[in-house]
């Protein structure tokens, strides 16, 4: 009897351990963009993690192309492989709370693929569309509360796009187009919530034209009705926001960086903004503050910061969050991108730090160096007035940007390297009972790579705790974090040497 308790006990223990962590073998890294929880959105709670990647060929021009979705303890729910055709590239991934959609672009064939997944992984519904134009082989997905967006560009007697809402059977449930008289129109971003859809668009009178036009377009989430129109140029500059609160009386609250005169693009921004905009479109608050002028002087001011900005970066704003006394707190990481004076193929391929078609044979081939540099936070009131601002210094990451990336402007380049995850931010969370917020990173680097955990406090200095990562055997390859319950991460390795992706927990401990 006792021998059997201990068996017990034994096999008990280690399902627990073995429940704790999951490996996935022969993974290419071609569209492997990193592993992601599956988050309730009413509670907040993780209900489980998803991964996507190529696997092999399996004849006939088709390649297999695979779904894992995992319980919350790492447990497999269920491997569901989806055939393509095997130039098939993946334009985009998204999780609404409900199901999944995932977007595959034959460019060769000029063929677009939908693919509707279920959180139990079984497929939903599957169709590819034949465009006849090039316009219309691409396009980009995004989430509704109840189904998905598709934005497409295109080019009939003039440019455009269209916005297209779906079902996850791939129903329209309403469709909107957007022209303009001469140039082109196009989007740069879309958020959505509470019932509303926010899109940024951009009109320029020519593809490589430097001026732009922009405006915040906002629609009805259920009829596709335009409810307002606001300009992002203010007379003198234009605005270009990177995040988005849509609070519970369907007031907006965005920020970013700006840029001076009518540029949309440029190789220094000249600051940041803050607006907000109530239900119908009117501005509530809006300010400008310069790097030079405003940012430094308030850092130098302020006895926690000890260290100083670069000249004018860029930045990109990953979460605004109403405080409880009503302010806002802004997240936001600096970067800078160049053209690479010397570009060397052979290192990214050996490093794995760069996006895009590392071999294409395009004339337009030289690739951006893309640095990400540091954390900022951002303390705003409602009538924005900066109130505070904290630089967190941390370790600098690199990365190489070839075709299509390297022909991106605006954001969508920055958005495009945090969807392959090279960007440091992933999250915040707390401590198991405690209800301070703590800011976590993955910091991959070439070596010594480690998760960080950093306090969020505009009171005092910023500190950094490091998980490190202990196996080597991921050189090459990449490393990411997931959102987990309080106290926890996820941790994911990815080994380019081995095909092998690595998924385990961590502890905070500060």
């Amino acid at each position: 009897m006792r021998k059997l308790l201990l068996l017990f006990v034994s096999v008990l223990f280690s399902t627990t351990i073995f429940a704790q962590t999951a490996e996935i073998e022969n993974v290419r890294k071609r569209e492997f963009r990193g592993v992601y929880p599956i988050i309730n959105k009413s509670t907040n709670e993780v209900k489980g993690y998803y991964t996507f990647y190529v696997n092999e060929k399996i004849g006939g021009g088709m390649i297999e192309f695979n779904i894992r979705i995992y319980d919350p303890e790492l447990e497999l729910v269920k491997e569901t492989p989806i055939t393509i055709t095997k130039r098939s590239q993946v334009d985009g991934a998204e999780y609404n709370g409900q199901d999944f959609l995932f977007l595959f672009n034959d460019v060769m064939k000029k063929t677009l693929t939908y693919v509707t997944v279920d959180q139990e992984g079984e497929i939903i519904t599957q169709e590819s569309v034949k465009e006849e134009k090039y316009a219309g082989t691409t396009a980009d997905v995004f989430t509704a509360n109840d189904g998905f967006y598709i934005v497409k560009p295109f080019k009939d007697k003039k440019w455009g796009y269209k916005i297209r809402k779906i079902d996850n059977e791939l129903n329209e449930l309403w469709e909107v187009e957007r022209t303009v008289e001469k140039g082109m129109i196009f989007v740069e971003a879309v958020e959505s919530g509470n019932g509303r859809i926010i899109i940024i668009e951009v009109k320029k009178k020519a593809l490589l034209s430097a001026k732009a036009q922009a405006n915040i377009l906002c629609l009805d989430d259920e009829t596709g009705d335009e409810i307002y129109s606001y300009s992002l140029f203010d007379g003198t500059d234009i605005c270009m926001p990177t995040a988005f609160l849509i609070d519970e009386n369907l007031n907006v609250v965005t920020g970013g960086m700006y840029f001076e005169g009518e540029k949309w693009d440029a190789v220094n921004s000249d600051g940041i903004f803050f607006l907000k905009l109530d239900a119908e479109g009117e501005q509530i608050s809006f300010a400008k503050y310069d790097w030079d002028k405003n940012i430094q002087s308030i850092l130098k001011s302020t006895i926690k910061n000890d260290f100083r900005m670069g000249s004018k970066p860029k930045v990109i704003f990953h979460e605004i969050v109403e405080m409880e006394g009503g302010e806002y707190r802004i997240i936001g990481e600096t970067f800078t991108k160049n053209y690479q004076m010397i570009s060397s193929g052979l290192k990214d391929a050996i490093t794995g730090r760069f996006i895009g078609d590392i071999n294409s044979n395009s004339n337009n081939n030289k690739p951006y160096t893309f640095e990400i540099l540091d954390f900022v936070l951002f303390k705003f009131n409602n009538d924005a007035d900066m109130l505070d601002v904290v630089l967190i210094p941390k370790d600098h990451t690199k990365i190489s940007c070839y075709p299509p990336y390297n022909g991106m402007g605006g954001i969508r380049l920055a958005k495009a390297v945090k969807d392959f995850g090279f960007f440091n931010y992933a999250f915040v969370t707390t401590q198991e009972g405690s209800e301070e917020p703590l800011l976590v990173s993955a910091n991959f680097l070439e070596s010594d790579s480690y998760i960080g955990i950093n306090t969020i406090d505009f009171e005092r200095v910023s500190e950094m705790h490091k998980i490190p990562i202990k196996r080597k055997t991921f050189k090459n390859g990449s490393i990411g974090v997931m959102f987990s319950k309080p106290g926890r991460v996820g941790v994911y390795l990815y080994s380019k040497k081995e095909e092998t992706i690595y998924i385990y927990f961590e502890d905070i401990k500060l």
